[in-house]
């Protein structure tokens, strides 16, 4: 395989800050979504909608996510991606306002979809920005650490919005969202300069999609998103909880995925993917049961631990294994690979909470995670069936 050369940084731009813009876009964006996983369907203009609803609600951020990363790429290649970035950043703060109002359903429905667009301009900019500072053969290595700090905004997120409900009131978390996002303003406005742009990099995601094995991989990617998404909107109703043990059962999650993400890394390299993967859909349909009929408060709490690990075994092995997938497509790509990655777990955000709104509505909650934990077997056990083999051997050069 034909090494790439990297394109030259745009504007004094550096790959360091580059990473740090890129990094504080991803963390932002997903801690503003955390903070508000404990808040939203406890407030009262969400409850008398039903669970449908609010399924809708939560789910109307990945949709608008997934549109918008269409418009962000075009932004991205005419302007470069400092443009998108703004966007992205103003969407964010308008967002933030909106949900501080704490209703009317509609207006809610407006903030979450503004806060998926915000996402879908941060997300495909801040991935941009560093494939267009730093060399190919790093861009991996860089890509993946700003990606991590997508789980770090997961983890934060709900305990802090809990604890400050509690103590604060309602609208205190998406204040301090709005602080965040200036604060993350001032770095995208003051660290990027010019408009650095991809030459070395131009196959999108539909190229990677096209590798045999891609779309096992996008499928387990989905199931990672969609099974902790997805119960976001109905747990907070079904347990009558408030906003700090919502938070802080999110939370544990969260650090169950931070916990394993490591064990499961090591393992990687090693252990054939299938048996990750597979092991991950299984957990995943466990912690569907566990939290659909557990009778106390710590049975939810290893219910959603659980859920984490699964989470941890099943986007752990697919973030390497989409990688390697780009070197195999013509051209070889990384930034289609990382799109495409985007795509699937925006997916799943979408299709996760959809699907418990209205499973919880029809069939009462433990029977929807029942039928949920049916269905997670069922899309495993089909994308397992032509889930790629690890490479043995760097692919990035030859």
């Amino acid at each position: 395989m034909t090494t790439h050369t990297s394109s030259a940084p745009g504007g004094g731009t550096t790959p360091g800050r580059a990473l740090i813009v890129g990094a504080a876009a991803l963390f932002t964006d997903m801690l503003v979504h955390g903070l508000a996983v404990p808040v939203l369907p406890l407030l009262p203009a969400v409850v008398e909608q039903g669970p449908a609803a609010t399924g809708i609600l939560f789910s109307s951020y990945a949709i608008a996510m997934i549109a918008a990363t269409l418009f962000a790429g075009r932004i991205v290649d005419r302007h470069g991606p400092k443009t998108p970035l703004l966007i992205g950043l103003a969407g964010l703060a308008a967002a933030t306002l909106l949900f501080a109002t704490g209703g009317p359903y509609w207006l809610l429905l407006i903030a979450r979809s503004a806060q998926g667009v915000a996402g879908g301009m941060s997300w495909v900019a801040a991935l941009s920005l560093i494939a267009a500072t730093t060399s190919f053969e790093k861009r991996g290595q860089a890509m993946g650490v700003a990606m991590s700090t997508i789980t770090l905004g997961v983890l934060v997120g709900p305990p802090l919005a809990g604890f400050m409900v509690e103590h604060l009131g309602t609208a205190s978390p998406f204040l301090l969202a709005a602080g965040v996002a200036l604060a993350d303003g001032v770095l995208r406005i003051v660290l990027v300069s010019g408009s650095p742009r991809v030459v070395d990099d131009t196959a999108g995601p539909l190229a990677v999609l096209r590798v045999p094995g891609s779309l096992s991989i996008v499928i387990a990617i989905a199931i990672g998103a969609g099974a902790l998404s997805g119960i976001e909107p109905v747990l907070p109703a079904h347990l009558g909880a408030g906003p700090l043990v919502i938070g802080l059962l999110f939370g544990a999650a969260s650090l169950a995925a931070i916990i394993a993400n490591p064990v499961v890394g090591r393992y990687v390299a090693t252990a054939p993917p299938r048996a990750l993967v597979g092991s991950g859909a299984v957990a995943a349909a466990g912690a569907l049961l566990a939290l659909g009929w557990a009778g106390e408060l710590w049975q939810t709490c290893l219910g959603m631990a659980l859920l984490g690990v699964a989470s941890a075994l099943l986007l752990a092995p697919a973030t390497t294994l989409i990688s390697e997938q780009g070197f195999r497509s013509d051209p070889p790509t990384l930034g289609g690979s990382f799109a495409l990655y985007n795509l699937a777990y925006a997916a799943g955000l979408a299709l996760g909470p959809l699907l418990a709104g209205f499973g919880v509505q029809r069939l009462g909650f433990a029977a929807a995670m029942t039928v949920g934990a049916a269905l997670l077997l069922a899309l495993g056990g089909a994308g397992l069936v032509r889930l790629p083999a690890r490479r043995e051997t760097p692919a990035a050069a030859d």
